[in-house]
């Protein structure tokens, strides 16, 4: 039997800071060119529960950035395999954003969010190689797919795969999107599976003739203001339509590379609230 690697250990870091809906009654909604929507906001937010579900979201305590998230759910991840994690031999951390700090600083990112995670975690062993996956939305899954493929080839006995963001930290708040975004942290420790189970197979892309650009940073939708933060934007409509062609092209050939028919699958998982949003 090929070489797999097997999720042994899973953690995750949900905030605390609770953030409801009504909290956003107060926020003044602008389309990108500044102009008013022309619905009030209660109106907004009534369509946004409607066709997203979403009624709350968790933001981190204003003193914590992303490295502190991720390193809580590392520690449940390390926890619950049961593992030393001097024995670890690459920590992986997947994010877009850096620390950034609840005063609206710059992003940080060096030394890598993996380093300071390594760091927190108190581990001595230089053997254990930390770094960070920039890779937009599915970067855990890279992660994951790179620990799996140092495992296969001998590489690797035991890697430590996280995701985290703090999303709430990079928003507009004249973008009715920011209410999509939270903050949290979810990690995992892959080890060489002993039987039939672990990770089957997987298709990665990179689309960049126009897509690159879906996703970007740009100023406040309100023209007003002198601040020239930029914030997390993206044209949802381009990205749902991408979605709909590529995503089924890439679950195809990832059942092909494993051998699996679609009616053998059980469950698939999808994130659904952006596709939705874009009926607004």
């Amino acid at each position: 039997m090929n070489m797999r690697a097997k999720i042994t250990g899973v953690g995750s870091h949900i905030p605390d800071v609770v953030r409801k809906n009504e909290e956003f009654m107060n926020h003044e909604f602008l389309n990108n060119d500044g102009s008013s929507f022309g619905s009030d906001n209660a109106t907004i937010i009534e369509k946004f529960v409607a066709i997203t579900g979403i009624e709350e979201r968790r933001y981190m305590d204003d003193k914590l950035v992303t490295s502190d998230i991720a390193t809580f759910a590392a520690q449940k991840a390390i926890d619950d395999a049961k593992c030393d994690p001097e024995t670890l031999d690459f920590i992986i951390v997947a994010h877009n954003y850096g620390d950034v700090k609840a005063d609206g600083s710059s992003s940080d990112m060096v030394p890598s969010l993996a380093s300071r995670v390594k760091n927190k975690l108190g581990i001595k062993n230089a053997a254990c190689v930390a770094y960070d996956v920039l890779f937009g939305c599915p970067g855990w899954i890279l992660g994951v797919t790179q620990a799996d493929s140092f495992i296969k080839s001998g590489l690797a006995k035991k890697v430590l795969v996280i995701g985290a963001e703090a999303l709430s930290r990079v928003v507009d708040p004249h973008d009715r999107d920011s209410m999509i975004y939270s903050d949290g942290a979810g990690a995992v420790v892959l080890e060489p599976s002993s039987d039939e189970h672990g990770i089957l197979g997987q298709a990665t892309a990179t689309y960049t003739e126009e897509e690159a650009f879906f996703i970007f940073n740009e100023t406040s939708y309100n023209k007003d203001l002198q601040d020239k933060t930029k914030y997390i934007k993206m044209y949802g409509r381009r990205i749902y339509n991408f979605a709909l062609s590529k995503v089924p092209e890439g679950m195809k050939a990832a059942m092909d590379q494993a051998g699996v028919d679609i009616k053998d699958l059980k469950k698939s998982l999808f994130t659904r609230q952006m596709r939705k949003w874009m009926k607004l």
